[in-house]
């Protein structure tokens, strides 16, 4: 194998493959990524056999091969050369890749390609396209309630269904719940997958909006296709809660608050950290015209900023929220002005954004605070 290959590619790519690599593993090869170079095209592949991602950039291909190197050295080596173009060359003789930018030349082990696992092939059931952008969009409004894949793995994804005229993503980490609803314009109807969050996450930030994804799925895998790159994952083998019976029916109170003020606020809010508290506390409380917020941190201060609303509230309301989530759903929130539906102090805080085309809420459970 012989290539040249711009060098801000490669790296961007090999950052990429690197987050695929497992932190620990009883497989030495896992720690490597598979370089194929053919069509005048590099591939890059990784995986930590739960979750599979391919890159493809252009190159100029002087000779067809593939081997696998160490992924992070191969990374760090890349990232620290300084020329604009980077040489690639396998010898099947010494098994070393060498790896040429100006006059810097380097040497890396590697294993046989054959001894990599295998690529799977895209499942066989069901496929749609969506434009990435929307994607992006959509998944990321739920993503942020989905429970860490080290505390609760089960609730570790957005779980997707398809129904005639709408499609359904939800999250949760059991403190908190974020669900869009979209129209369904495929021809898939009657189906529901679990996918992991960090399957989302990792192609969130590989995707462009411009990008036209293929995403086909069975019973156990999901595959995403765009034009660069192949990610592929198991899908997550649990039963996703019955979330609509935790959203109230009817709220207590409904306001609408200015959602830049709100957030600022917030964000200001989060950082009254008490030191025998992992998270800021945010105290929301309505009187009539004002939504005042609140929060302390004994060793810190405290912190009390008031909201006017443009219409007095019917009622009052007050309870505690953790400061971090309240602020994220704002973070992905579009319209000017949110709805914010309060349920009394050992009630949720919901947000809710609609329009024609979709409706998003996001509920965050209340927290006690000790006297």
């Amino acid at each position: 194998m012989k290539i040249v290959c711009n060098r801000d590619e490669l790296s961007t790519a090999l950052i990429s493959i690197c987050r695929i690599i497992p932190s620990r593993t009883n497989l030495p090869i896992l720690n490597g990524c598979l370089i194929t170079a053919e069509n005048q095209t590099l591939s890059l592949r990784s995986t930590d056999l739960e979750l599979t991602l391919e890159i493809n950039i252009p190159v100029q291909v002087e000779e067809e091969g593939s081997t696998v190197v160490l992924a992070k050295y191969f990374s760090d080596l890349v990232r620290r050369m300084s020329g604009e173009q980077v040489s690639l060359s396998y010898s099947e003789e010494n098994k070393m890749l060498e790896v040429k930018c100006e006059s810097a030349i380097s040497q890396l082990h590697t294993w046989m390609a054959a001894e990599y696992p295998e690529k799977q092939e895209n499942p066989e059931g069901q496929q749609i396209n969506f434009q990435g952008g929307k994607w992006k969009r959509y998944t990321n409004k739920v993503l942020a309630a989905a429970a860490q894949q080290d505390v609760r793995m089960n609730y570790a994804g957005v779980y997707v269904t398809f129904e005639n005229e709408k499609i359904q993503m939800a999250a949760t980490d059991a403190y908190r719940l974020a669900f869009i609803r979209i129209a369904n314009n495929s021809d898939v109807v009657d189906s529901d997958l679990f996918i992991p969050g960090r399957a989302l996450i990792e192609v969130n930030r590989l995707a462009s909006d411009s990008d036209n994804l293929e995403i086909f799925w069975d019973s156990g895998t999901i595959c995403i296709e765009a034009q660069d790159f192949v990610l592929t994952s198991r899908l997550i083998n649990s039963q996703f809660p019955n979330y609509e019976n935790i959203i109230p029916s009817e709220p207590e109170l409904e306001i609408e608050v200015p959602r830049d003020i709100l957030l600022n606020t917030l964000e200001r809010a989060s950082l009254f950290i008490s030191t025998n508290e992992h998270f800021a506390i945010a105290c929301l409380k309505v009187d009539e015209d004002k939504l005042i917020v609140s929060a302390q941190a004994v060793d810190v201060g405290s912190l009390e900023e008031i909201i006017t609303l443009s219409k007095p509230a019917l009622k009052q309301a007050e309870a505690n929220f953790n400061a971090k989530y309240l602020l994220e759903p704002l973070q992905v929130m579009e319209q000017e002005k949110v709805t914010l539906c309060l349920n009394g102090p050992s009630g949720p805080a919901v947000y809710v954004e609609a329009d024609e085309d979709e409706y998003y809420l996001h509920l965050v459970s209340p927290v006690c605070r000790a006297n």
